[in-house]
C-alpha cells in the first residue's frame, strides 16, 4: 500500500504512471479482489485507467450528468491547491459521464455538456467474465483534458501537489457496494468528504 500520507508522484508523458489501489471497502461492502486505478498526465491533460472487479454488472447508457452512481460505477476526486471547490468525474462501466465542481456534495455546478463531450471522445470500455474469482472484470480509460476543469483556468499541471480520490461504488446493484483509494470515516456512504483525500504530485 502506498501511504496517503505522502503525496504520489507521477511524472509528464505518463512514463512513470501510478498505480493506486481501491481497495478500501466502506459502509458494509463485501471484500472482492482489489480494483486498480492508473494515472498519468501529458501536456493537455490527465490519463485515468480504472481495472475494476464487481460481483454484479447492471448499467445503462445514460444521459451526460445523469446518475451513473446507480450503476458500475468509478469517481475521481480532484481538488487544486488553494482551492475550496474540489472536481468529481464518475463514469458507470458503459463511459456514461457525469461532472461537477463545488465545495460538498449539496453545492456543486455541472460541467457543461461540450466540455463532457471532450472526454467522452476518448473512453475506452472492455468487460471480461474470464477470470479465476468469476467476477466481471471491466476497464475504462479516460482522458480528461486541462480544459475540463471548466472553472480554473490550467496552462500545465507539472508541480502541482493536489487531494484527490478514487472510488467505485454500484448503489442500485443487486448488491451495493462501496470502495476507496482512502479510507473514509462516516457513518452513512459519502464520497464527497474532500477532509479525507489524499495527495498526489504532478511531478
Amino acid at each position: 500500500m502506498i501511504s496517503t500520507e505522502t503525496a504520489i508522484p507521477f511524472s509528464e508523458t505518463g512514463s512513470n504512471a501510478a498505480t493506486l489501489s481501491i481497495q478500501h471497502a466502506l459502509w458494509g461492502s463485501v471484500p472482492l479482489q482489489e480494483s486498480m486505478v492508473s494515472i498519468a498526465y501529458d501536456g493537455h491533460g490527465i490519463w485515468l485507467t480504472f481495472d475494476v472487479f464487481d460481483k454484479f454488472l447492471q448499467s445503462k447508457k445514460r444521459h451526460f450528468n445523469d446518475d451513473v452512481h446507480h450503476d458500475n460505477c468509478v469517481e475521481f476526486f480532484l481538488r487544486f491547491p488553494g482551492d475550496i471547490n474540489y472536481y468529481n468525474f464518475e463514469f458507470n462501466c458503459l463511459g456514461s459521464i457525469k461532472a461537477a465542481c463545488g465545495p460538498d456534495r449539496y453545492r456543486r455546478e455541472f460541467l457543461p455538456v461540450e466540455v463532457l463531450k471532450r472526454v467522452d471522445q476518448s473512453l475506452q470500455v472492455s468487460i471480461s467474465n474470464q477470470n479465476n474469482q468469476g467476477l466481471i472484470n471491466w476497464k475504462i480509460k479516460v482522458h480528461i483534458p486541462l480544459k475540463a476543469f471548466h472553472f480554473n483556468k490550467l496552462a500545465s499541471l507539472k508541480n502541482l501537489t493536489c487531494e484527490a480520490n478514487f472510488t467505485k461504488c454500484g448503489d442500485m446493484l443487486t448488491q451495493p457496494h462501496y470502495f476507496s483509494w482512502v479510507h473514509i470515516d462516516t457513518p452513512t456512504p459519502d464520497f464527497h468528504r474532500p477532509e479525507f483525500f489524499g495527495q498526489i504530485h504532478f511531478s
